[in-house]
């Protein structure tokens, strides 16, 4: 008899997935089940692109899928607001990049920097500004020639109103002194085709997005917003080597919903690590374009902070936010 009931204890532990205790109640083993991961961008940007790329690796280091889902669409606000309404109980996470916070400060917003708790930040890469490969600007200095000639027709891609690629080429438009024409697409996947398909004089979006394009020669780099040319990609020339002293770029992490319980949280955070270092990642990584750079869930709040101050003096600075509402 006491052999039988070890048995069944041990059929119904396996079936629960965790370790029975009196009246019915178990701990639960985290994670016990698939997690979403609500971008809101579309597929093919930037940001899908490095989750996509994580999820064919995390497997080794996470034993339960990631699901990716893409909730595209106004400035990610749609996204985010409900990502609002999620439980916090580890199985929903967020992607938390740069235009999440710089939209705050554009427009109103139900969420703003500390609505959703920073987890780890994976990515940080420059802008860079893209044209079609027949584009009769072949350097910067051509572009913003043009755009003095004609002050707000020179049009200007990016990846959504008020996002970080648009808040950056506004604040490059200051450094430059011109005017674009900006016109948003719902994500960095949609800007690319955009520029791909001529609609567009030029966009402003950031590795990964449009590496595969410039390799493919349907694109042409005219400038990084990076202090020096990225070791990945010397062949494309720094603003500041053309003469406008400009640096700016986009980070992107993952974020929980506000109350998740902090164990959780460092298990995500831990299989997202240990897929940061895998060799079989790095390498995908830099076939995709990706620049990696870690932070840490203490670090990456405190940067998140930072950026979010950073932003709200770029928009007061340069009268953004009474300029541009959307």
């Amino acid at each position: 008899m006491k052999r039988m009931i070890v048995i069944v204890l041990v059929f119904c532990m396996s079936l629960t997935g965790g370790v029975l205790f009196a009246e019915g109640q178990r701990e639960e083993v985290y994670p016990s089940r698939e997690i979403e991961l609500m971008v809101p961008w579309s597929v093919g940007g930037g940001t899908d692109t490095v989750f996509r790329t994580f999820q064919m690796v995390l497997p080794k280091h996470l034993k339960v899928p990631v699901i990716v889902v893409n909730r595209p669409g106004g400035g990610a606000v749609p996204g985010y607001t409900e990502a609002m309404k999620k439980r916090p109980d580890g199985y929903y996470f967020v992607a938390w990049a740069t235009p999440s916070i710089t939209k705050t400060h554009m427009s109103k917003t139900p969420y703003d920097a500390y609505t959703f708790e920073p987890v780890i930040n994976l990515v940080n890469a420059p802008c860079w500004v893209l044209v079609p490969a027949n584009s009769p600007y072949r350097t910067l200095k051509d572009m913003l020639d043009e755009a003095k000639r004609r002050p707000g027709q020179v049009n200007m891609g990016n990846a959504g109103a008020g996002g970080g690629t648009h808040m950056i080429i506004l604040a490059f438009e200051k450094a430059a002194g011109v005017k674009f024409n900006h016109v948003p697409h719902a994500g960095g996947g949609p800007a690319i085709v955009a520029a791909v398909g001529e609609h567009v004089d030029a966009i402003n979006v950031s590795p990964p997005e449009g590496v595969p394009q410039m390799e493919g020669g349907q694109l042409r780099c005219l400038a990084v917003f990076s202090k020096e040319r990225l070791p990945e990609f010397p062949d494309y020339p720094t603003a500041i080597e053309q003469g406008v002293d400009f640096t700016l770029g986009q980070w992107r992490g993952i974020a929980a919903i506000k109350g998740t319980e902090p164990e959780k949280i460092k298990v995500i955070h831990d299989a997202f690590k240990a897929c940061m270092e895998d060799e079989d990642f790095q390498k995908l990584a830099s076939k995709a374009g990706i620049l990696l750079d870690y932070k840490g869930t203490a670090e990456f709040k405190q940067w998140v902070a930072d950026q979010d101050k950073l932003y709200e003096d770029i928009v007061k600075i340069n009268e953004l936010g009474d300029r541009y509402q959307y």
